[in-house]
């Protein structure tokens, strides 16, 4: 039996506002279509009509409904606007290019939703280029240190990259007041920095992480015997006060002021309240819940932070083959994902677009052909390379300084696109 896969595009196909609204989309005009390829509706959108194969990844009209549901109830964060974004023309159309910032947001245990975090100081302490292929479905992830010291659009200094996401605001008298999210200067400090043509984003914090770790039932990872000590030592840790003057300092409440550390951070985002085996101290696949997997991606005191950010990339690519394999075989719905997800995400993308787009091609691509072999399902690189920065020490803090960005930035699109698009 024929399952299609409709797409409601408007009469100009592919307008700014129109679902995902990605820059270098296909070009497809009505005269390139056939009366079997396209209905047009009431309202004079275009339905295409789009036949998969058996085999292949595509929905139902009942899903398809079940899709409109669902992003009706997902509110789309409108804030960031494509005109300021600093975009690259010069990029080839073929990949898509989204920016994944994981967040470092301290809460509390009534406030532990991205949503409820607002007027919490924000670090994209995690910063990942996303590249899909719109052709094959291939993936590439590219992360950025941290601490890469960088030029941030509308700021008068350089600073790290993972003050990029927002900024305090403070009352005459120098006073913390609120937070100020910016992920469109995130967006665009990627762009400025690396000429990239980024538009969409997804951030996520700590609490955020472990519940879809969670959901997904934890993660089978190969790790050190110096690692798995980390993490049980990290989770262990007692709550350590601030002192001053050999006396523990309290806040204006009379509260015993805590030490942003260890256990005291933990139990912030803990639904199992510690309780929990640790791991063996021992080299080899252990499995993970979803906190000892979050732990295990923020490790840097072991080693540095260019390891830490393979950590990342690592468990994103130990994720995403048991959850590929789930959904191509049915175990896994994608909807129930999306809904279990959704609560602790802050995007710009357009969801329904999402799935009827990226999530088929990726599902339907030589990524879930793979899934038996060893090995990675993405290719991966890093920002900086190996002997392409320096150290410098910036107001009593350790930076990494790119000595070429140029060269960086050349590396970054031959990884990507196989050459080098400069933006003018």
């Amino acid at each position: 039996m024929k399952r299609f896969l409709a797409l409601l595009l408007t009469l100009s196909l592919l307008l700014p506002a129109a679902a995902f609204a990605l820059e270098g989309e296909v070009d497809l005009s009505i005269e390139d279509l056939s009366d079997d390829d396209y209905e047009i509706d009431a309202d004079g959108n275009i339905i295409m009509l789009v036949e998969a194969d058996e085999d292949e990844f595509s929905f139902t009209e009942d899903e398809q409904e079940k899709l409109e549901e669902l992003a009706e109830q997902f509110e789309v964060d409108d804030s960031v606007d494509p005109d300021s974004l600093e975009l690259n023309p010069n990029l080839p159309d073929d990949w898509v290019n989204i920016l994944l910032i994981g967040l470092d947001v301290r809460g509390t245990k009534e406030k532990k939703l991205l949503s409820a975090q607002e007027d919490y100081s924000k670090r994209g302490d995690v910063q990942m280029i996303l590249s899909i292929n719109q052709h094959d479905g291939s993936i590439k992830l590219t992360s950025i240190a941290r601490n890469t010291y960088v030029e941030i659009p509308g700021r008068k200094n350089k600073t790290i990259i993972a003050n990029s996401y927002g900024h305090g605001n403070y009352d005459s008298n120098g006073k913390y007041v609120s937070w100020t999210d910016t992920p469109e200067v995130a967006i665009r400090t990627v762009n400025h920095n690396f000429q990239m043509n980024i538009q969409h984003y997804v951030a996520i914090n700590f609490y955020g992480v472990v519940s879809i770790i969670e959901y997904l039932g934890g993660a089978d990872i190969d790790l050190t015997k110096k690692e798995a000590k980390a993490i049980n030592t990290y989770l262990s840790m007692k709550t350590i006060y601030k002192y001053k003057n050999g006396e523990v300092m309290r806040d204006a409440d009379g509260k015993k002021m805590t030490a942003s550390h260890g256990k005291a951070i933990a139990a912030t985002y803990d639904d199992k309240n510690g309780v929990r085996d640790p791991l063996e101290v021992k080299d080899g696949v252990q499995h993970l819940d979803g906190l000892q997997a979050l732990i295990y991606a923020r490790l840097r005191e072991i080693d540095n932070d260019f390891v830490r950010t393979a950590r990342t990339r690592h468990l994103l690519d130990c994720l995403l083959k048991p959850t590929a394999a789930a959904l191509k075989s049915g175990t896994l719905d994608a909807f129930d994902l999306l809904f279990a997800c959704l609560q602790y995400l802050k995007t710009n993308m357009n969801l329904q677009s999402m799935i009827t787009s990226l999530i088929p091609l990726v599902l339907n691509s030589e990524v879930m052909s793979n899934l038996d072999e060893a090995g990675s399902l993405i290719s991966e690189f890093r920002i900086p390379e190996d002997n392409t920065y320096k150290y410098d020490t910036v107001n009593g803090s350790s930076v990494t300084v790119l000595l070429d960005k140029k060269a960086t930035t050349q590396a970054l699109h031959e990884f990507i696109y196989g050459a080098y698009y400069p933006a003018q």
